[in-house]
């Protein structure tokens, strides 16, 4: 008799299971659903952009036009107000949540291409994912990564920039960036080959890697827990040097550089840390 029962509930069970997994995957595939948007503006119609993404990876580039491509699961909006290209794809809170479907689990894709031209401002938040920016000029550049991703700034020039990101890697590649500041609660900033004016950089658990900078660089930059490493294109000539490490070391392995006034000590580098050590490699 028992047994009989129990064959019986298991019976039962495997059904109920089999049925319930066939409900789900049905809704979420339904739910799940790529789909894709674009559309093109004439060169005279964007003067600014601004973007806001919740899960897609954004890649912004230079193209013949204006032109927006997504693909992903979120509902797009795009538009053009008063000259500004203003993209979003946020998503509701049940897509947010934890994806626990195998089979779910593709990356929605921003693309943005833009004519060689200076913009006024370009304005990008994200949420969690990739920022990819190339070959772009613009006045101003705000870039926000509000929980985890990376940002990724090649061949650009910035008059003002100001980067902002929570536990996020920063690159910025064969760029010129004036006015700006750039700051990580946990993560590494890395700047190489790049002509840097008037900024700061900073990272509260992390580090900062500098290479291939240009001597004409003038910045600031502070870690709290960890490292800073700076390594010039070419020995430079007129450096104000002033690298402070509360509790660490200085290397600096650089002919003729040293601490203090060099030449005519016009362009100014200050490097501190609270709990790691200060090279200038």
């Amino acid at each position: 008799m028992m047994k009989k029962l129990f064959m019986t509930g298991l019976i039962m069970f495997l059904v109920f299971f089999v049925i319930g997994t066939v409900v789900w995957f049905t809704v979420e595939d339904k739910n799940n659903r790529i789909e894709t948007k674009e559309k093109s503006f004439k060169l005279n119609e964007i003067k600014r952009i601004n973007v806001h993404s919740d899960n897609a990876d954004v890649h912004i580039k230079k193209g013949d036009t204006f032109h927006v491509s997504y693909e992903g699961k979120s509902k797009v909006n795009i538009s053009n107000q008063n000259k500004t290209l203003q993209v979003s794809d946020n998503q509701n809170v049940k897509k947010r949540m934890l994806n626990v479907n195998p089979f779910n689990s593709s990356k929605a894709q921003l693309t943005i291409t833009v004519p060689s031209k200076q913009l006024d401002e370009i304005n990008v938040t994200t949420q969690v994912g990739i920022l990819d920016v190339e070959d772009i000029q613009s006045s101003n550049a705000t870039f926000w990564n509000e929980v985890t991703g990376q940002i990724n700034v090649n061949n650009c020039t910035f008059n003002d920039t100001n980067i902002t990101a929570n536990e996020t890697f920063i690159s910025v590649n064969n760029s010129a960036l004036s006015n700006s500041e750039i700051s990580v609660n946990k993560g590494k900033i890395a700047i190489n080959d790049a002509l840097v004016k008037k900024s700061v950089f900073k990272v509260d658990r992390g580090s900062i890697e500098l290479n291939k900078m240009q001597p004409e660089c003038d910045l600031k930059a502070s870690v709290n827990h960890g490292d800073i490493s700076m390594r010039y294109l070419k020995s430079p000539k007129d450096v104000m040097l002033k690298l402070v490490p509360e509790n660490g070391k200085i290397h600096v392995n650089v002919p003729n550089l040293h601490q203090g006034k060099n030449g005519t000590g016009q362009h100014l580098i200050e490097l501190y840390t609270n709990q790691g050590d200060i090279n200038i490699l």
